[in-house]
């Protein structure tokens, strides 16, 4: 074969990449890929704010398929020839997408139970906002331990752990390989219950410093009646609750820190736990 002859077959190639059939042929195949990484942005931290219009989010997730798609095709098994088993196929994709996002939402969803302990210590649990970032009414305080728990989010490199998480998941797990196995659901309860404990950690200072308070106030609301303990109180636990706030924000990133790389290794076990 000429050189001649090669530049045209190598042309025709490329033509035959383009080619309108050839394309309506890997929509199936695309639609396995976009619908675990749509999962993604739809749980994950940052990438599921409430904030971020749906059409950012939709073309984020379908760039993101594009540019791992050409990777990701080798590797996938034999679609179902009819439409039904591409939609379960797209539902299994869906699952593992959610349960990814969702483990790595935890880091998030423990520092607001922190911030909801603590709030309602220092008696603003009443004194709600309504919180365009989680979509819901939040507290002053969880407002502020949510927004910093986002900002050492962004330090850690944590939107770059969520794209890793989902890189890694099609090498371990390729499309239409996924499973159900118990090894899942115990790294989701572990990750569940880390997530309570680093709440636990985070609240403690506050726990510890506001039931010394309350044994002081009662004590001096027995020897000392002319003092109204209700109108004292209140400002008295708010200005502690800052002072504690204020001294412990070290702690708090440390115990954040901890919790990202435990992370780290269960979203690992996770995906392992999802594969056949």
């Amino acid at each position: 074969m000429t050189h001649g002859q090669d530049a045209r077959a190598t042309v025709k190639k490329g033509c035959r990449m383009f080619d309108l059939s050839h394309i309506i042929t890997l929509l199936p195949a695309f639609a396995v890929v976009l619908t675990r990484v749509s999962g993604l942005m739809l749980a994950a931290p940052l990438f599921s704010l409430s904030v971020i219009p749906p059409q950012v989010k939709a073309g984020l997730a379908a760039l993101i398929s594009l540019i791992i798609f050409p990777v990701v095709r080798p590797t996938m098994g034999q679609l179902p020839e009819n439409l039904l088993g591409v939609v379960i196929a797209c539902g299994g994709e869906l699952m593992v997408g959610l349960v990814i996002g969702l483990a790595v939402n935890l880091l998030l969803v423990g520092v607001q139970l922190a911030a909801q302990m603590a709030s309602q210590q220092m008696g603003l649990g009443l004194a709600r906002l309504f919180n365009p970032a989680l979509g819901g009414q939040t507290d002053v305080m969880e407002q502020f331990y949510v927004m910093f728990a986002t900002v050492l989010f962004l330090l850690f490199n944590g939107h770059l752990l969520v794209l890793g998480a989902v890189l890694d998941s099609f090498k371990s797990l390729p499309p239409l390989a996924v499973t159900l196995r118990p090894e899942a659901f115990q790294v989701l309860i572990g990750l569940l219950g880390g997530a309570y404990v680093m709440a636990l950690k985070v609240a403690a200072p506050v726990l510890v410093v506001f039931f010394l308070v309350s044994a002081v106030m009662g004590f001096l609301g027995r020897t000392v009646p002319q003092i109204n303990i209700l109108v004292v109180g209140f400002p008295v636990r708010i200005t502690v609750g800052l002072a504690v706030l204020a001294t412990t924000v070290a702690t708090t990133a440390l115990v954040f820190s901890d919790a990202y790389r435990e992370t780290i290794d269960g979203v690992g076990e996770l995906i392992r736990g999802l594969g056949a």
